[in-house]
């Protein structure tokens, strides 16, 4: 029986993962460097650090961490700007699903946003109510793939793994639930498509979110 839903944010509850990679490139142009990065080039890297995605996306430079450094300090100032997140956009049936669910499962966010990210936009959207736990990439030792993000939100619950479920849009997602025991729903909104889903042997595939009622529905 299912007691504990996890969500992931981006790419499964706000359309929002073209707009981070126009920073990634942005970034790294104010560093200097004229690549540019398009979301198709680094989505499998997508539900991990910030500064991983960038190592992955600019691997050139992996190697200079000071030019790293300060890559990633343009990055988080351009994240940290007001007006980042503007074309962030809800994802249709999003808000009707949490309103379902949240009367019949224990929601939760775990996310590899930096936790002043995640409030800002869990506030932004009015989400915020809907959830009973967050954790984010700052209350972990490792970011996805690893599980200490879903392995923290079932402890706080003092839920086992098997009564718990993960959603999430990427290849990091899939295998951080897989690492915690947790089932695992790869919404196909993000950067996950669904050959992709299926070769990772993630539990469900669906299309969005409005379809996980009924999916739990079968657990």
């Amino acid at each position: 029986m299912i007691k504990l839903v996890v969500f992931d944010f981006d790419g499964v509850l706000v359309d929002s993962n073209e707009a981070w990679a126009d920073i990634y490139s942005r970034a790294a142009k104010a560093t200097g460097l004229k690549k540019d990065v398009a979301y198709d080039d680094i989505k499998e890297h997508y539900g991990k650090p910030y500064i991983d995605v960038l190592r992955a996306a600019y691997p050139e430079v992996t190697n200079d961490e000071s030019t790293v450094e300060k890559i990633y300090s343009n990055f988080i100032d351009l994240a940290s700007s007001e007006d980042f997140g503007s074309s962030f956009k809800l994802i249709k049936g999003a808000r009707k699903t949490l309103d379902e669910l949240k009367g019949r499962f224990t929601l939760a966010v775990g996310s590899g946003n930096t936790k002043r990210m995640l409030e800002k936009f869990l506030k932004k959207f009015r989400l915020a109510d809907y959830f009973r736990f967050i954790v984010t990439i700052d209350d972990v030792k490792k970011g996805k793939p690893s599980p200490d993000m879903l392995i923290k939100a079932i402890r706080h619950f003092n839920v086992k793994p098997e009564e718990a479920v993960y959603v999430g849009d990427a290849a990091s997602d899939v295998l951080a639930a897989k690492r915690a025991g947790m089932r695992s729903v790869a919404v196909l909104t993000g950067a996950l498509g669904k050959e992709e889903a299926v070769k990772l042997r993630a539990d469900y595939v669906v299309e969005d979110v409005s379809k996980l009622p009924e999916v739990l529905s079968c657990m």
